[in-house]
């Protein structure tokens, strides 16, 4: 046998191996490092290769050692841990786990390339391990040394019963598990934005959490709500978010506004605490430790849909703020739209920081619309509403802008659709215990129940995350929600409002007493 040539060849088939794995680690660490993921992978393809050149030229002791510590980092910080411990356990044994009992979460999966290129780690990681011991085994020949399969085989072994014993501690440690809370005291943080354009949603949604403790009696622990302002700016709310986190160490956390739930997300699966979020952006709910509970864009466009076809509305134009829920509601209500037959006659999204929309609602009045729809935050809302009544503009429609408002006499006749009350003395309650501060109906309602359902769960003597995954259905302050099994979003159906007198009131009611 030519020992030399088998060294030559498994030294090559080694460095090869590496350098595929490399590509599969590149990959996969953009999606955490972004284009420092470029300066890893070029560290693990040129640093091997100098070093198996090294080697090659001079058989130095040095440089095989390093090679193969090169080898050993690829396989057991790539392969091992991160190929096999966090992607390989994670997505299959964790799926099946959690197919069988929700005491185990439901893994959050990533984005197709971001798991295959992990689990390629796995699978590279196992071939840089075969070729390497395939090449100390042929230049241990070489020098007619013992067969390193010997000296190898108890080291096989013992990673294999390494590998058994992590899946086990993996199995054990994943599982969501009653811990009754320290000291009798449940923390549950309230992240919104309190202050800027969300200040009338944050400062009420409050408001609306206090109220569902202050309803509650008799409870076996004491609760407590950990308030924090997110402001307006997701890359500023994600320190505030993690600080009630690991400072305050709530239990639980409810939140409103879609682009800090997104922040918030992550965040809560790592401490592995629930989050309730009152969010229409349908990614956060994963139903593992992120749920939402709001109407769906997709129920409000069908609801909006049916009340324009009762109206006799055959064209709509939309004048929308850019905003990811926003834009799921007018997403949504062009898609109802189509299959019904109306016909969207104009469409522009406008920044928030826009002033003079003189313009705009001339070029959408020109395509003779019979609804202007009209969506946005403030104070771009009410500056749009009251250029639209010095226009004379009077029909207009909306999903949920007018309720929030600080304006609302500006959109005096104005139907919309919005969260239903199952009953209206909820709202009537929520204004006689904090007057002056305004029920915003597309989220009062839903704060107040994600607290309630949050401390059902610790009352009951149960997980809150695994609680909620649990949870199918909720007789709820907006009526019913429900949840499918596997989904984190909490559904319910919304109802048509006016603005009648300069206040929100449904529709039926008004149509009733006009």
């Amino acid at each position: 046998m030519n020992t030399q040539h088998d060294a030559s060849r498994y030294g090559v088939r080694s460095l090869l191996s590496v350098m595929l794995t490399a590509i599969a680690i590149t990959v996969n660490h953009w999606y955490v490092l972004g284009a420092g993921a470029l300066g890893l992978g070029a560290t693990l393809v040129v640093v091997p290769a100098a070093l198996s050149w090294w080697r090659t030229r001079t058989q130095s002791r040095v440089a095989i050692a390093s090679y193969l510590l090169m080898n050993a980092w690829i396989i057991v910080g790539f392969g091992f841990i991160k190929g096999f411990w966090e992607g390989a356990l994670r997505l299959f044994l964790g799926t099946f786990l959690a197919a069988r009992s929700t005491a185990f979460p439901k893994p959050v999966i990533g984005s197709a390339v971001f798991e295959l290129s992990g689990l390629l780690m796995f699978v590279g990681s196992l071939f840089v391990l075969f070729y390497a011991c395939q090449l100390i085994r042929a230049m241990r020949q070489s020098n007619r040394q013992v067969d390193i399969v010997r000296a190898v085989w108890p080291l096989a072994t013992g990673a294999a019963v390494v590998t058994v014993l992590a899946g086990v501690v993996w199995t054990v440690t994943d599982r969501d598990r009653w811990v009754p809370p320290a000291n009798g005291t449940v923390k549950i943080g309230v992240i919104v934005p309190t202050s800027g354009p969300y200040a009338i949603l944050g400062n009420s949604f409050v408001k609306a959490a206090q109220m569902a403790l202050d309803d509650e009696r008799g409870m076996r622990y004491r609760y407590q709500l950990v308030v924090r302002d997110s402001g307006p700016d997701p890359a500023a709310a994600r320190a505030i978010i993690r600080r009630v986190v690991n400072d305050d160490r709530v239990n639980a956390i409810v939140g409103g506004v879609s682009l800090i739930g997104q922040v918030t997300k992550p965040i809560a699966t790592k401490a592995r605490i629930p989050h309730a979020c009152v969010c229409t952006v349908a990614s956060i709910a994963d139903g593992a430790y992120n749920f939402t509970n709001i109407p769906s864009p997709e129920a409000e466009a069908t609801m909006w849909v049916q009340e324009a076809k009762r109206r006799g509305i055959r064209r709509v134009a939309i004048l929308s703020q850019e905003y990811p829920s926003i834009n799921n509601h007018v997403r949504a209500l062009k898609i109802e739209a189509g299959r019904d037959g109306l016909q969207v006659s104009y469409e522009h999204r406008f920044e928030d920081s826009t002033t003079d929309f003189q313009s705009l609602i001339g070029q959408a009045e020109a395509t003779s619309p019979d609804v202007l729809y009209v969506e946005a935050f403030n104070p771009a809302l009410d500056r749009l509403a009251q250029q639209l009544a010095d226009a004379g503009v009077r029909h207009v429609s909306s999903v949920v802008a007018p309720s929030v408002s600080e304006r609302p006499d500006l959109f005096e006749g104005v139907w919309y659709t919005d969260s239903n009350l199952k009953e209206f003395a909820f709202k009537q309650r929520f204004e006689a215990k904090y007057p002056g501060t305004q029920f915003a109906t597309h989220m009062m309602p839903y704060a107040y129940d994600s607290v309630q359902m949050i401390v059902r769960a610790f009352e009951r003597g149960e997980n809150p995350a695994v609680y909620l995954r649990n949870l199918r259905e909720y007789d709820g302050t907006a009526g019913r929600l429900v949840k499918q099994p596997g989904n984190g979003h909490f559904e319910s159906a919304p109802t048509v409002w006016t603005i009648k007198s300069g206040k929100p009131a449904l529709a039926d009611v008004a149509r009733a007493e006009g």
